[in-house]
């Protein structure tokens, strides 16, 4: 014996409201929603990959490194990314163990004659790290000093030995102009190679790192293969002794005196 099967009547109405209004469902409804969710989504993503290729991930972020990679990104991919996450290269370590940074300064400046430590803006341009500061006060990365990208750090130092004899100064200096001409009388060969600090756009940067490597703050700052022999006073001392024209001569500078001719 089956049970009457009792079914409710459908109204009219009730039947065209069900179809003006089906049951939603994820992601139905109209295409312009649909667009509109999509290209929010879009520029979530777009904004957020570039803001790591322009300043890399967040610090909280670290520990997901492996998977920006899926997006293209790696620590050398984005301008700040490369300075940051670059590992310093100073003198005296390492592989560098027998570059001395005084030996590196002086291939900048006497190499490197069109390049300046604020040539950007206040920075300088190094090859593989982009722009980057200059504290005088601090150890500078030695790739600052080969801003080309060139670390042949043996072969700089050969070239060095064109000049043993540095000599900073300063153009307005009585006490630098003093020390260039007693300097002069001697007629050395190869002859001193001036640097004068006040005329590089550097100059306090120069004089800072030279205060930090030789101990003297002022000019003029004698330097005799790469250590400094002092200045105006310490120069006038030892011509007074009679030690300047052996102490050039055993560093292999040739000695014509004005006494001699």
């Amino acid at each position: 014996m089956s049970l009457p099967i009792h079914s409710s009547p459908v109204h009219p109405e009730d039947s065209q409201t069900a179809m003006k209004h089906p049951s939603t469902r994820p992601w139905t409804g109209s295409p312009y929603r649909r667009r509109r969710i999509l290209w929010t989504v879009v520029l979530v993503v777009v904004t957020g990959l570039l803001y790591v290729w322009l300043y890399g991930p967040p610090p909280s972020l670290a520990s997901l490194s492996p998977s920006w990679k899926d997006f293209g990104y790696t620590p050398g991919s984005s301008p700040a990314g490369r300075v940051a996450q670059a590992k310093p290269q100073y003198a005296g370590e390492g592989p560098y163990a027998d570059v001395q940074e005084i030996d590196a300064l002086l291939h900048f400046i006497l190499n490197q004659t069109e390049r300046r430590l604020d040539e950007d803006g206040g920075l300088i341009r190094v090859e593989g790290l982009g722009s980057v500061p200059v504290d005088g006060t601090q150890p500078i990365d030695l790739r600052v000093y080969a801003a080309n990208g060139d670390y042949n750090w043996a072969d700089h130092k050969k070239r060095l030995s064109r000049y043993p004899l540095v000599v900073f100064s300063k153009t307005y200096c009585p006490y630098s102009q003093r020390a260039k001409t007693l300097l002069e009388s001697y007629h050395l060969t190869p002859p001193p190679k001036v640097v004068e600090v006040n005329v590089r756009s550097d100059g306090p940067q120069v004089q800072a790192i030279l205060a930090r490597l030789t101990g003297r703050r002022t000019v003029p700052n004698v330097l005799l293969k790469g250590k400094s022999i002092g200045g105006s006073d310490e120069l006038h001392q030892m011509h007074e002794d009679n030690r300047l024209k052996e102490l050039f001569e055993n560093n292999g500078i040739t000695v014509t005196s004005k006494d001699d001719e």
